[in-house]
């Protein structure tokens, strides 16, 4: 069916209509097939590695201890407030953990479940506006793509935030095509508010800022305004998301309101928030980074963007008087496009807007942009038919041979940028070589077969490529780095949770630590803290970094239980046992720093 995408001051006829291609079983069968893919990709080895600290471990361990204590509004880490996210992550992985036990893989599969959620709701999405084919490609870069493939499979937010927020602008994007119109607003509107409780405002900002902009750019906001009834969708967000936002803040009296919606919101945005301050062009490199390979064909996609409105502006702006009228011309030219531009346009502010956004933040963090990445994967697909459509062969040979210039530049640099990075094992490099040189033989093939207008072969191994590398080289190197990075910890962790003495943490952040020592534990961050702990106390634990060793010997009462990688576990006996109980000094179990 066909709907119009016209508004009171644009013409019906002169709109193009966008056309949707009826569900068949093929589709249902690829869709199939993707899931498999995905879930085979995500979920392989899920649970083979320790909790990375701090990130991971900051919603594990807040998961576990809600299944424990039963305390389902407020979340705690440590067993004491924290305020920094709202729980539907948490509130899954703990229903979770009580289906199928306390591990690291099942803290984990609630996150890679919702990436192969979105990438079959992208490959549907596409596969509905535009080809079976185009949703193909869009599904299996990002099964391929770094940094959604390295978030999926960890124990944190931005996955499922990604999710609901990719979801809801598709959502949206669809009801103003679609005849059940309605029904899709209202999934718009109850995705959005699961985004609000899995990280607050921002989930509201950028579907607005997204939505708002394309509609307003292309003459469409009347009538979206109309299918999207946005007063009635408030009160939907409302319903869902406010009640627990109300009740906590009443619970916390009032410190939930500091802590979250200034300090993790508004500060977070404006000023230094946890050391996470980088520079502007951050998520512009973690994008290109992040979505390597296929980013390669991104800048072509914008350029197919730019050239086709300034051939559709170029007459009639030049025509107008003043640039108020100029202003005016612009939603009627461009509601005007083509349906597969205007979806690419779409595409791009969605990446655009989400970036800039998260650009314009002090506070830094390389997930960010993740909702981002469906766009990305549009805007290549889209690409992709385009280049099939052309008959050029540089559309496809320069990204293709420029990527495998890069594969075999990397091959000779990639042991000094390892040796750059901190504590990184020695078994990395021999995996990481070969995979290297495989990709570059891959792709120069790819670029050979791009040269000899063998268009689909090409594509073909280089996705097939990148799937591969990922799906096989990612596991053992993230097993080799954890082993390197996290080591011994767990172990640690449950031997000091046999014992019923204090027990700290010192000079280091891991809050994954209460994870598997199923205990409260304290946190120092200076010998002089520690020290003054220790005295009033008969006996104590100190899991720390082997570095910190020798000034422990030199202090009496200590003996190493367990050394083992750069982590050390010792027990302190005092010489001179305090007369009066120990007493816990104000704030010595906050891993929050």
């Amino acid at each position: 069916m066909n709907a119009s995408a016209s508004t009171t001051s644009v013409p019906e006829e002169k709109v193009q209509a966008l056309t949707l291609h009826p569900w068949s079983n093929i589709n249902t069968w690829a869709i199939f097939a993707t899931f498999v893919l995905a879930t085979a990709v995500f979920f392989n080895g899920i649970g083979s590695f320790p909790l990375f600290n701090p990130d991971e471990a900051l919603y594990a361990e807040p998961a576990r201890e809600m299944l424990k204590n039963g305390d389902y509004l407020t979340t705690h880490l440590n067993y004491i407030v924290r305020y920094t996210k709202p729980p539907l992550v948490i509130w899954a992985q703990a229903f979770l953990f009580s289906i199928f036990g306390v591990s690291e893989g099942v803290a984990r599969s609630f996150g890679a479940a919702c990436g192969v959620i979105l990438i079959v709701l992208t490959q549907a999405f596409l596969t509905r506006y535009v080809s079976l084919r185009a949703g193909l490609l869009a599904a299996v870069s990002l099964v391929a793509a770094p940094l959604f493939f390295g978030t999926a499979r960890e124990c944190i937010t931005d996955m499922p935030l990604s999710l609901f927020l990719a979801s809801s602008l598709m959502a949206f994007y669809a009801a103003f095509h679609e005849k059940q119109n309605k029904l899709l607003a209202v999934a718009g509107y109850v995705l959005m508010a699961f985004a609000v409780m899995t990280k607050g405002p921002v989930a509201i900002v950028l579907p607005v800022a997204i939505l708002g902009t394309y509609y307003v750019t292309t003459g469409g906001l009347k009538q979206a305004w109309q299918r999207f009834f946005p007063l009635v969708g408030a009160m939907i967000v409302a319903v869902l998301a406010l009640p627990w936002f109300v009740l906590e803040i009443i619970a916390t009296k009032g410190e939930y309101f500091q802590e979250f919606f200034i300090r993790e919101n508004f500060q977070r945005f404006t000023t230094v928030v946890d050391s996470h301050k980088e520079p502007v062009w951050y998520h512009t490199a973690a994008v290109m980074g992040g979505f390597f390979p296929f980013s390669l064909f991104l800048p072509q996609a914008f350029f197919e963007i730019a050239r086709s409105l300034k051939d559709k502006l170029k007459a009639p702006l030049s025509a107008a008087n003043g640039w108020i009228q100029r202003l005016l011309l612009v939603p009627a030219e461009l509601s005007k496009m083509d349906p597969q531009m205007s979806l690419q346009y779409f595409a791009a502010l969605w990446l655009v807007i989400t970036v800039v956004f998260f650009s314009a933040s002090v506070s830094k963090l390389l997930p960010y942009t993740l909702p981002a990445f469906p766009a990305a994967a549009i805007l290549f697909a889209l690409e992709i038919e385009r280049i099939f459509a052309s008959s050029s062969r540089k559309r496809l040979s320069v990204p293709i041979g420029l990527l495998a210039i890069a594969y075999t530049v990397a091959f000779f640099i990639m042991p000094f940028i390892l040796g750059k990075v901190r504590n990184m094992p020695d078994g990395v490099l021999p995996l990481v070589q070969p995979a290297i040189t495989a990709c570059a033989l891959a792709v120069t093939a790819a670029f050979v077969c791009s040269l000899l207008s063998k268009k689909l072969i090409a594509v073909c191994v280089l996705m097939v490529t990148q799937v591969l590398i990922v799906g096989l080289l990612a596991p053992p190197v993230t097993v080799a780095l954890s082993k390197q990075w996290e080591g011994p910890i767990p172990e640690m962790a449950s031997m000091v949770g046999k014992f019923e003495e204090p027990a700290f943490v010192f000079d280091m952040r891991k809050p994954g630590v209460p994870f598997y020592a199923d205990r409260q534990m304290s946190q120092a961050w200076t010998w002089a803290v520690l020290t003054s702990e220790l005295a009033r106390m008969p006996r104590g634990y100190v899991i720390t970094r082997s570095r910190n060793k020798g000034p422990f010997m030199e202090m009496p009462g200590f003996t190493v239980l367990k050394e083992e990688g750069l982590y050390i576990l010792l027990r302190f006996d005092n010489p001179f046992p305090p007369k009066e109980p120990y007493v816990p000094s104000p704030g010595i179990h906050s891993m929050q720093r």
